[in-house]
């Protein structure tokens, strides 16, 4: 079934815990990382809606600016009804590996930014900014592809997923920070998996596919909004897919590329 990836206990639709919000994927055949290492990774916290066992963790996102977080779209939307929904006392975390304590800080949200274009039902420009109400001064950021960028696409391409969602598919939610590696997929092969109907539509034109040929490796639940990695630049996320590490069914991410000119004028 098709699936967002935020942290939820429903089915896939759109990638992102208890299970958080409606939107669906984790790491999956990958290990512990850290944020000393990324310090520009975060997590997107509701402990009012989500609880305080894993800090309230529901989505992923990136720093690119001090005061911007780019995260994914759905992740502010009800998966159930496809429409935008309130993320009561929205924070989002940083320098914290393990949801479980306390590191790092959490940081309240002043402003959210959803691409005007984006389309819940098909998936398209799934992309938002988060405007934090306190500068993060000095700390390292992460650079975006620009717009028209095909460089970072190219099938085969070494790239990075990293994330707190269920690292089985099965609601095994992470309480670290995870990593794994994974290849572009050809447009063609993941149009092929992702056809339309119950499995979804791949469209290029704002979409990139990412995994391994056998499976065993992808992002799930609870991850959407994660940062998709490729030659220390962010060039996608964390968006939607059909289970978690399928052969036949690779994630699927947002292509930034498609979008690097509206997020620019967010920033």
């Amino acid at each position: 079934m098709l699936a967002l990836l935020a942290a939820v206990p429903l089915p896939l639709v759109a990638l992102g815990t208890a299970a958080p919000a409606e939107a669906q994927r984790r790491v999956v055949g990958g290990e512990a990382v850290s944020t000393a290492d990324r310090p520009w990774i975060v997590a997107l916290a509701s402990r009012q809606q989500f609880g305080s066992g894993r800090s309230g963790q529901f989505c992923g996102g990136a720093l690119v600016t001090p005061t911007k977080v780019v995260t994914a779209a759905h992740c502010f939307y009800d998966e159930s009804k496809g429409g935008r929904v309130d993320r009561p006392g929205l924070k989002v975390i940083v320098g914290r590996d393990d949801m479980r304590g306390s590191a790092g800080h959490e940081v309240a949200v002043q402003q959210i930014w959803i691409h005007p274009d984006y389309d819940f039902a098909a998936n398209m420009n799934d992309v938002a900014v988060l405007t934090l109400a306190e500068s993060q001064g000095a700390r390292p950021v992460v650079g975006v592809v620009g717009q028209g960028d095909s460089a970072p696409y190219a099938a085969g391409t070494d790239a990075q997923v990293y994330g707190w969602g269920d690292t089985s598919g099965r609601g095994d939610y992470s309480p670290v920070l995870r990593g794994v590696d994974v290849h572009i997929v050809p447009d063609q092969t993941c149009a092929h998996a992702y056809p339309g109907g119950p499995d979804g539509k791949f469209d290029a034109r704002g979409m990139v596919c990412a995994g391994e040929e056998k499976g065993g490796k992808d992002a799930c639940q609870g991850d959407s909004g994660g940062p998709l990695v490729v030659a220390g630049r962010l060039a996608g996320l964390v968006s939607w897919g059909t289970g978690c590490a399928e052969a036949a069914h690779p994630g699927v991410y947002t292509r930034l590329s498609s979008v690097a000119d509206a997020l620019r004028s967010a920033l």
